[in-house]
């Protein structure tokens, strides 16, 4: 694809992945605990990165409720050497919501991406259970997925 505008929405059973221009910007502010206008400077900010196809970053929303519970993505995107880092960053959820979220993404990095290499931003707020069953195993201080 030569544009990332198609990647969303993202949806799951239970979460909407999205644009963080699509969410209002006072939900965005609280979540990430910054003010409104640095807010709207790092939202702009990701979506340049977006149309630069160096980065993706979706707002990560529960269907049922409409509420932001995080967000996450892609970051150090090299699509020609076919590697990348994913994150998710916001409040600690529950195992099975974060195992439904972080299989997203590392669905997403084999079959749209078709990335051959993965490295998770480590986080405090995921359960090393939910990284091994997304196949990803520990390397150094980073989880690490690649492509057999």
């Amino acid at each position: 694809m030569s544009s990332f505008e198609g990647y969303h929405p993202l949806l799951t059973p239970n979460f909407r992945f999205d644009w963080l221009t699509q969410f209002r910007l006072k939900q965005v502010a609280t979540l990430t605990q910054r003010d409104l206008a640095d807010t709207a400077e790092w939202v702009n900010g990701t979506m340049r990165q977006t149309m630069s196809r160096t980065a993706l970053t979706w707002g990560i929303e529960r269907r049922a409720t409409h509420k932001l519970v995080g967000w996450g993505g892609f970051d150090q995107l090299n699509l020609q050497q076919q590697t990348g880092r994913t994150y998710l960053t916001g409040p600690t959820l529950p195992a099975n919501e974060q195992q439904e979220i972080v299989n997203r993404l590392v669905h997403f990095a084999q079959e749209e991406l078709q990335l051959n290499e993965l490295d998770l931003q480590p986080s405090h707020n995921l359960d090393t259970a939910v990284l091994t069953a997304a196949g990803l195993t520990k390397k150094n201080e980073l989880w690490h997925w690649q492509r057999r």
